[in-house]
C-alpha cells in the first residue's frame, strides 16, 4: 500500500500532538519537519523516532526536497507568511491549525488558495468532533431541538503560555488564539450572527513583561435566528486548570457541556424531562485527523475545511473593533 506522504510545517506542541496520532496510522508516513529553528525539527524527528523524516528549517527547500501529499500547519496566528498557498499551488492537502490567520485578509487568501487548488484541508475545530456536539447539530438541523434560543459559554485558566501567545501583535489574544474554540462552536450550532460586542480587558497581567493582550473577555452576539449567545474567557482563574464548558438552550432541548466531551442532553418537550449523557473517552484529535486522513484517501471534503475557519474570525474581529471604539470614545 502506498502510504501518504506527510510534512510538517512547525514543531511546537500541537505539532507533537499531531504526528504522535499520524505515526500510529498505517495510511502515512512522516517524511519532512520544517522549523524555524532546525534543532526543534530535529528534536521533534528524534522524540517520534520518525527513521525516514528529515529537519527543515527553508521551507521551499521541504517543498523542493520532498513529495509532500499532506501539510500540517502548526505556527501562531502571525506567523503565516504564504506558505500554505505555496503548498497548495504544488497540489498537497492542507490541515492547519487555528486561527488559520491573524486577520481576514490573511484569511482570505489562504482560503482562495485552497479553493483554487483543488485541494482538501481540514481546520484544527476539534471540539466540533465531540459525540455531543454533533448529536446536537443534528438535533437542530433536523428541527426536534425547536428554536434555538440561548448559548452560553466560558473559557477559564491561567497560564502565561508561550512568549508569543502573550503579544497581541503575534496571537490576537486569548479570544482569539484560545476561546476561539467556543466562538467557533456557537456558530457551527446557532448559524450566523447578526451583531456582536464585547469588552475585553487586562486586570490580572498589567505588570507582567510583554503582556499586551486581554486576560478577561465577555461577549454578547445575536444570532439571525433571533437566538442570543454569550461567551467569557478568562487568563486569571485557577492555575493548571482548564475549564471550558458550554450551556445550549432550544425550546425542546438543554444541553449542558463540561470541558465539552461530557454532555448532558434533558429533554423538555414532553410532560417528564428526558435525560441522555454522553461521556465519551475518545481523543478528539485523534478524531479529526482520522477524518482528514479518510477524506484524502476517499477523494471528499474533511468536515472542517479551511472556509469554516473564517467565521470565528470575523465574529471575533467585530468584537475586538467594537471593544476598541467603544474604549476609545472612553478616553
Amino acid at each position: 500500500m502506498k502510504k501518504l506522504k506527510v510534512g510538517f510545517l512547525g514543531a511546537g506542541e500541537m505539532a507533537r500532538i499531531h504526528a504522535e496520532i499520524l505515526r500510529d496510522m498505517a495510511e502515512v508516513e512522516i517524511t519532512a519537519v520544517n522549523s524555524r529553528h532546525k534543532k526543534s525539527a530535529a528534536d521533534l524527528i528524534k522524540r517520534l523516532q520518525f527513521e525516514k523524516a528529515d529537519a527543515y528549517s527553508d521551507f521551499e527547500q521541504m517543498l523542493a526536497e520532498k513529495d509532500l501529499d499532506l501539510l500540517y500547519i502548526s505556527l501562531p496566528p502571525a506567523a503565516h507568511q504564504g506558505e500554505l498557498e505555496k503548498a497548495a499551488a504544488k497540489g498537497i492537502n492542507i490541515f492547519i491549525e487555528k486561527p488559520i490567520a491573524i486577520n481576514e485578509s490573511r484569511a482570505r487568501s489562504m482560503i482562495e488558495a485552497v479553493k483554487e487548488a483543488e485541494v482538501i484541508s481540514q481546520v484544527g475545530y476539534h471540539y466540533r468532533f465531540a459525540a455531543g456536539i454533533q448529536r446536537l447539530k443534528e438535533l437542530i438541523d433536523n428541527g426536534q431541538a425547536g428554536k434555538q434560543a440561548l448559548l452560553q459559554g466560558h473559557y477559564f485558566c491561567n497560564s502565561l503560555h508561550s512568549n508569543w501567545w502573550r503579544q497581541q501583535e503575534l496571537s490576537g489574544g486569548q479570544i482569539y488564539e484560545q476561546i476561539i474554540h467556543l466562538y467557533d462552536l456557537a456558530l457551527f450550532l446557532f448559524g450566523d450572527y447578526q451583531s456582536a460586542e464585547g469588552i475585553l480587558t487586562n486586570v490580572c497581567h498589567r505588570e507582567t513583561e510583554g503582556y499586551t493582550i486581554e486576560d478577561n473577555s465577555l461577549s454578547l452576539i445575536h444570532f439571525k435566528s433571533g437566538a442570543l449567545g454569550s461567551i467569557a474567557g478568562s487568563n486569571c482563574a485557577v492555575p493548571g486548570s482548564w475549564n471550558k464548558e458550554l450551556t445550549v438552550i432550544c425550546e425542546n432541548l438543554t444541553v449542558n457541556f463540561e470541558n465539552i466531551e461530557k454532555s448532558v442532553f434533558k429533554y423538555h418537550q414532553g410532560a417528564e424531562v428526558e435525560r441522555e449523557v454522553f461521556d465519551s473517552d475518545q481523543d478528539l484529535y485523534y478524531l479529526e485527523n482520522r477524518d482528514f486522513i479518510d477524506a484524502v484517501l476517499e477523494n471528499r471534503e474533511a468536515r472542517v475545511p479551511i472556509s469554516e475557519g473564517l467565521k470565528a474570525i470575523k465574529l471575533i474581529s467585530e468584537i475586538k473593533e467594537n471593544n476598541k471604539k467603544r474604549a476609545e470614545q472612553n478616553v
